[in-house]
């Protein structure tokens, strides 16, 4: 049902790029990051959205969390090449 309405991770690039002509920085997967989400807890940092959650959470600014050693198909990381 949720791939019917266009719910499923995308192809890195194919969705319209942001003011600063990033693709894909908010509602493809959470963004898994290096940080802790707080000091005392083993939870590290999401970031972005998912295509699995709600339209108001897709944005770079939204902040959630998740123990490492679970997996979902809604969280991803981002690779960066430096030339």
């Amino acid at each position: 049902m949720l791939e019917e309405n266009g719910c499923r991770i995308h192809e890195v690039g194919t969705k319209k790029a942001n003011k600063l002509n990033i693709h894909d920085m908010s509602g493809n997967v959470w963004e898994w990051c290096e940080d802790w989400y707080d000091t005392n807890s083993s939870n590290r940092v999401l970031r972005g959205g998912s295509w699995g959650g709600y339209a108001r959470d897709c944005h770079v600014s939204r902040r959630s969390y998740y123990q490492p050693g679970n997996r979902y198909r809604s969280i991803g990381l981002r690779l960066v090449l430096v030339p």
